[in-house]
């Protein structure tokens, strides 16, 4: 076994393509043989403009990156291929080989939701905060397509055939009943449903049985933080000193905020507010403006 070190550049190797053999941690699980099959037209015309990824086994190699390459070379029957050779652990290679196939634009929405579940599960336990940072993705997209894997086998089988999309499954999911939901399915399937005509066919279902409809969970705004907090409480102390009462007060955001006040029991009710609002002024270490004072009626 090579010693690892973080300055090694890894070989470059013509390595038998018999002795190379697939990761079982691979994703894909649907090469297409028409792209293959331009792929390796390509490599003919071309060659290998980049090596494939490979870690020694024993005797052999275990493919970490490249099998679309590897089967290419099959098909024009090479009987050796670029590889370069890296010493890695048996979890790092299932991890790198995931994330690098992750990152590739073609993955079906499924193969996708597969290689995240193997991340998320042991023995690699990745977050799936950890999972969208290595792969370039948010944790939302991470999550939404996750939620694939807890559809019906039959509605999963019916995804690769390119009708029923990631989002038409969100309007699907809103119903409990799952042979209804593979009902539905199926006919969206292959009566070739746009998105917009399964949520109809959805709302009519729903309306139908009577389900409520699965709203997501809003959380509730927290409330707003009043800057002027501190100093209500000496200021509610000191009205009573001033002869008035202090029925409400709020904030209404953005800097504002709204007293009530009550000088009904006093003799002479413009005086108290006055004396009020100067105490006001005096607790916020500020004079408060005249022409308020002045207009206070």
């Amino acid at each position: 076994m090579m010693e690892s070190s973080p300055s090694r550049v890894p070989s470059i190797d013509q390595l038998p393509v018999e002795k190379i053999y697939t990761s079982p941690h691979q994703m894909r699980k649907h090469f297409d043989p028409m792209a293959l099959r331009d792929l390796a037209r390509s490599m003919k015309q071309e060659g290998l403009i980049q090596p494939i990824t490979v870690r020694k086994i024993g005797n052999a190699f275990e493919l970490v990156v490249g099998e679309r390459r590897l089967r290419a070379a099959q098909i024009l029957g090479w009987k050796t291929i670029d590889a370069r050779i890296i010493d890695i652990s048996d979890e790092d290679a299932a991890v790198k080989g995931l994330i690098e196939n992750l990152q590739r634009t073609d993955l079906t929405p499924l193969e996708e939701a597969r290689g995240y579940k193997q991340l998320v599960e042991p023995p690699y336990n990745l977050t799936q905060e950890a999972i969208a940072k290595r792969v370039g993705k948010s944790q939302t997209v991470v999550a939404r397509v996750l939620v694939l894997l807890d559809l019906p086998e039959e509605i999963q089988e019916l995804m690769p055939r390119g009708i029923i999309t990631e989002t038409h499954t969100r309007s699907l999911r809103k119903i409990g009943d799952r042979v209804i939901q593979i009902k539905l399915a199926q006919d969206a399937d292959r009566e070739k449903w746009s998105v917009k005509e399964t949520e109809r066919r959805v709302a009519e279902i729903l309306s139908q049985t009577g389900e409520p409809v699965r709203l997501r969970a809003v959380k509730p705004k927290p409330e707003m933080e009043d800057p002027m907090a501190k100093f209500w409480k000496p200021v509610l102390e000191t009205a009573d000193q001033a002869g008035v009462k202090v029925l409400a007060v709020k904030y209404e955001g953005s800097g504002k905020w709204m007293l009530r006040i009550e000088a009904n029991g006093t003799i002479d009710h413009r005086r108290a507010l006055a004396d009020f609002f100067i105490r006001l002024g005096q607790t916020i270490k500020g004079p408060l403006p005249s022409d308020l004072i002045d207009t206070v009626k």
